[in-house]
């Protein structure tokens, strides 16, 4: 970054007079950024984000344009020396309006989407940058941008169709849409900045609440993305609110993933999230959204609510198959802490989204690990009180958990701020939310008259979804008809927890109880031994399932008879069977390695 020293301007004087002399320290001096936002359309309101805000969004400053040149400045009193990273910004209430200096030679940061700023020892006028640039629009490249939506299907609004994102600053009234042909596809060209990301919505209006939710590989967060290269780009045309041109719905399974931060990507890792890296390592079949968002809370008293942001109507708009919902560390604060409201509103999200038309299954997830008490979260609050209300939870309401916790223990290298994981922490989250959602969950059966009478506090039984007191064992006589389910902690060592599905008991005639077992045994099993759980999925399968963290040990399937219906010794450690040749059935796979085993039900439902 280069300075000048130009006089300083009659604001800045005018400031240097406001300020009264006890805030101009010996080492601090004037220093005025100025950005030109005219290739950015300009918005009415620019503000600098940075290390001396300590990026907190309330913090970030406003610059202003006095003389309406789409140039905005701020002068700002800094200590000299001191080196800083910033950047400017479109909002002060959300992160998806910052520039990103990715990819460009001034890119500084951990992410090299920073800026960088080593405060002069005198005061300085910056030289003019463009908004997403090292230099001034004057010396910046443009390239053509040309987009376009279908708004057949749809009544349009009256105040027409618009566009709006990163490249005009969000503004939702500034960039009108033309359908020229009267065919109802809107078209615009829009001259941007080669060589970087943008975001955007349509918009059936000229307000940012007539904006699309859009959910599907071309957004992030319901904003559509794209690059843009040194060529003009024209994209493929795409139906109002949908990812594809035709409007087709997402047929995969459907997982939101709800948090604050860390789960939006935190520390600009948007792209390398925690749930778009899930998305990745489950592969094909699984949808995931992003629903994260910087800053919130479970809490409704809390400093910043998830409850209140637009991604708690997205989620309903998704209609999601499942939710992992991962919020509590910026519960943790000093100010936002309270135990009991905490549980109670955990538990009011949870009921709230059982009862959605989709009827997703959700999964707790404990917060990671804090190193640093920035932002004033709380590590001792998070694993003291946090994670054992969740489990508390898990009990009462029959609901999975997820330990992020544990993984994230001894990675302090990865968590560059102390809060926030850098990309490789982020895989560590997503590959412990894979591994539990693809694990297969406990099995209830009928069983002899069991002898088991030991109290076993990692496991607790439900009749009809309301637990039954004095019931931590693996095995439990029932008196009653219903539907039972159980629920498994894996040690007093990990904080997950793992939900059977429900099994409809009937009292056979002629007698006044029956015995349930489960297959899951906490103290055994061969996923300890090998440090990571084994997965067998999909669970029920068709023509073939997948084996992981198995490697070397021997596999046996059994029919309901006891049959041996398939036979392998030294399986890999990750191996695809084909089951194709097995009637639709209950079936029983056994896995030993030495003198351990594990055993797992396995229902085959063969499309034949």
């Amino acid at each position: 970054m280069k300075f000048s020293l130009k006089p300083i301007f009659l604001t800045g004087l005018l400031c240097l007079v406001f300020f009264s002399a006890h805030n101009l320290s010996a080492g601090n001096v004037m220093v005025t950024l100025r950005v030109n936002m005219s290739l950015a359309y300009p918005a009415n309101n620019i503000y600098v984000g940075s290390d001396w805000a300590g990026w907190e969004l309330s913090k970030f400053q406003k610059l202003t344009d006095n003389n309406n040149d789409s140039i905005f400045e701020i002068t700002l009193f800094l200590p000299s020396g001191a080196s800083y990273n910033y950047r400017f910004t479109t909002s002060n209430t959300n992160w998806s309006g910052f520039e990103s200096l990715g990819g460009t030679p001034c890119g500084a940061g951990p992410n090299h989407e920073d800026r960088n700023l080593v405060v002069p020892q005198t005061n300085s006028v910056l030289d003019v940058v463009c908004f997403n640039s090292c230099m001034n629009c004057g010396e910046t490249p443009s390239t053509m941008l040309n987009l376009s939506v279908d708004m057949n299907g749809r009544t349009v609004s009256p105040n027409g169709v618009h566009v709006a994102g990163s490249f005009n600053g969000w503004n939702p009234s500034t960039l009108s849409m033309t359908d020229e042909n009267a065919d109802n596809v809107y078209e615009i060209t829009i001259p941007v900045i080669p060589n970087l990301d943008y975001e955007y919505n349509f918009l059936n209006g000229n307000t940012l609440a007539d904006a699309e939710v859009v959910f599907g590989i071309c957004e992030f967060r319901s904003k559509r993305r794209i690059s843009v290269q040194d060529e003009n780009l024209t994209a493929d045309p795409v139906m109002f609110g949908s990812c594809n041109s035709t409007g087709a719905p997402i047929t995969d399974i459907k997982i939101a993933c709800i948090g604050n931060s860390i789960t939006e990507g935190g520390a600009g890792n948007h792209v390398n999230s925690w749930p778009i890296q899930l998305r990745d390592l489950l592969g094909e079949g699984y949808y995931t959204e992003n629903l994260g968002v910087s800053g919130t809370t479970m809490l409704k008293t809390g400093d910043s609510p998830w409850w209140n942001k637009p991604q708690y109507n997205y989620t309903y708009s998704l209609e999601p198959d499942m939710v992992v919902i991962k919020l509590g560390t910026n519960d943790s604060k000093g100010g936002n802490w309270n135990a009991a409201k905490f549980k109670a509103d955990y538990i009011s999200m949870i009921s709230e989204f059982r009862a959605m038309p989709s009827h997703p299954v959700i999964y707790m997830a404990t917060p990671a690990k804090a190193y640093s008490s920035a932002y004033n979260i709380s590590d001792q609050v998070i694993f003291s009180q946090i994670i054992p209300i969740l489990h508390e939870i898990a009990f009462e309401q029959g609901v999975h958990l997820i330990d992020f916790y544990n993984p994230t223990w001894n990675m302090q290298a990865n968590f560059p701020d102390g809060i926030h994981p850098n990309a490789e922490g982020l895989h560590v989250i997503a590959q412990k939310a894979k591994e539990n959602i693809l694990r297969a969950k406990p099995v209830v059966t009928v069983s002899e008259a069991s002898a088991d009478t030991v109290q076993n506090k990692l496991y607790q039984w439900f009749r009809n979804d309301v637990p039954f007191a004095e019931s931590h064992r693996r095995s439990m006589k029932v008196t009653e008809n219903g539907n039972y389910k159980v629920a498994v902690r894996m040690s007093n060592y990990s904080n997950d927890v793992f939900v059977s599905e429900p099994f409809a008991v009937t009292i056979p005639q002629g007698s006044n109880h029956t015995y349930l077992t489960v297959d899951y045994n906490v103290m055994i099993g061969l996923g300890q031994n090998l440090n990571q759980p084994v997965l067998i999925y999909p669970n029920p399968a068709t023509s073939t399932i997948r084996i992981e963290n198995a490697g070397n040990s021997d596999l046996v399937i059994f029919n309901n008879t006891g049959k041996i219906v398939m036979e392998k010794k030294q399986i890999e450690k990750d191996q695809t069977l084909n089951i194709s040749g097995l009637s639709n059935g209950l079936y029983h796979i056994k896995l030993s390695k030495g003198e351990t085993s594990l055993s797992r039900q396995l229902i085959v439902q063969n499309q034949k």
